[in-house]
């Protein structure tokens, strides 16, 4: 390892542990490598990779995508998930919390952004479930950990990054995903439903006839349409993620201002204005990771970190485990945006070298990188809802361990059976 790119490495995680947003450590340390290698004729180049990472026609879909979801979420639709999600789970035992993650796996096909999952939903059942005498912990917990099933579910943000990072189809990426959401979603809905019986957790008592179901169904059929079309579109070839994002967008507005009237012209100009700010951001740390990994490419990173693979000579399981626990650990101290720009081409290459199918090892990347998102110290969704539940970390901490555990051993069977993750591509043609 050279000294440069120790330099550039250092100055990175000690830029990050001071507090400065990811991009911009990214950037300074790039800054940071051409000063303290001599290097200022690769600074024109620098700015030049941060413009070229930005300027990629498939990441358009990133802002269509998060407009769809902000028309949703300005609409008032939420409201019908959640109904829905209560005709459909709230007859068992624990039944809110059933329901809370039955609406995350709902809403999760409007947003695909996890964080979007508890700023929505959040809101509305941690409070709830609190009333109906759940603890603020175990509130927050199960709000936390079914938002993590969003960037599982079409459409996923995470997946349009990883497959334009990667070179993997995002239209097949987000088929293999669907599965391994649906499960994650099954197992946390499981360990709910043994708590209830333990804690004697109340169902959620209200009349359930078939003409209830149907309302419910047809009130929540427009906004549930959105991953339908979006899916359709692209495995059926007749949309790019770009164009399905445009589509999902326009027929989220369709359904926003003209069907349900819940949007008017007056509140376009702030969900224009949060997808705009909250895609800039996104966007520029893409660019800036460009940047980063183009030096990390000067400095001959990748083809270190193959020599050393090779040299330890691991099978395929070998491989899968030792990948699994980096992502992991990576997850827990970096977004799953930087880690994808940073590392996903790196361990994606790595990752086929050692004979592991490329959309298979997208899916335990993404599901392990969603797992991160519960994990101290970054977890961002352990504290946005602290924030919302004013429970306290360390209790929330506590009431999350068991989840923790149903994810891993979720992402265990995803790991060991690959079929969970490819069954739906293969049979959509991909």
């Amino acid at each position: 390892m050279t000294d440069t790119l120790v330099v550039l490495l250092v100055s990175f995680l000690g830029l990050m542990l001071l507090g400065l947003p990811v991009a911009w450590a990214m950037m300074a340390s790039v800054l940071v490598w051409v000063v303290y290698g001599d290097k200022w004729r690769f600074l024109p180049v620098a700015a030049e990779r941060i413009y070229q990472g930005m300027d990629v026609f498939v990441l358009m879909a990133i802002p269509l995508f998060i407009l769809a979801g902000e028309l949703i979420n300005a609409g008032r639709i939420t409201d019908r998930l959640i109904h829905f999600a209560n005709v459909l789970f709230g007859w068992m035992r624990g039944g809110l919390a059933q329901v809370n993650i039955g609406a995350s796996i709902l809403f999760s096909g409007i947003t695909g952004v996890a964080l979007g999952d508890i700023a929505a939903l959040g809101r509305v059942f941690i409070p709830a479930m609190v009333k109906q005498g759940y603890t603020a912990a175990y509130a927050a917990a199960v709000t936390a950990s079914s938002s993590i099933i969003g960037p599982m579910v079409p459409p996923s943000l995470v997946a349009v990054i990883y497959g334009s990072m990667t070179g993997v189809s995002i239209g097949a990426l987000m088929a293999a995903t669907l599965i391994p959401g649906a499960l994650i979603g099954l197992a946390q809905m499981g360990l709910v439903s043994v708590q209830a019986r333990r804690h004697n957790y109340p169902r959620v008592e209200m009349e359930r006839t078939p003409l209830v179901f149907a309302r419910a169904g047809a009130a929540a059929a427009l906004p549930l349409m959105i991953p339908v079309i979006i899916l359709a579109g692209l495995m059926g070839g007749f949309m790019t993620p770009t164009e399905a994002g445009g589509v999902a967008a326009a027929y989220a507005m369709l359904v926003a201002m003209v069907i349900y009237r819940s949007l008017s012209l007056r509140d376009l100009g702030g969900v224009f204005s949060r997808s705009a700010i909250f895609s800039g951001q996104l966007l520029i740390i893409v660019g800036c990771g460009a940047a980063f990994s183009w030096v990390m490419g000067m400095e001959n990173v990748p083809r270190m970190v193959a020599a050393q693979m090779a040299g330890w000579e691991l099978g395929y399981i070998q491989t899968l485990l030792v990948f699994n626990l980096i992502l992991l650990v990576l997850g827990m101290f970096i977004d799953p945006t930087t880690v994808i720009i940073l590392f996903g081409p790196l361990l994606s290459a790595a990752a086929v070298h050692a004979g592991i199918d490329p959309l298979h090892f997208g899916v335990v990347a993404i599901l392990n990188l969603n797992i991160g998102l519960l994990t101290p110290p970054l977890g961002v969704c352990l504290f946005a809802a602290e924030r919302i539940a004013g429970c306290g970390l360390i209790p929330l901490m506590r009431a999350t361990l068991p989840f923790l555990a149903v994810n891993l051993l979720a992402l265990a069977v995803v790991v060991v059976f690959p079929g969970f993750s490819l069954w739906l591509p293969q049979l959509m043609g991909f």
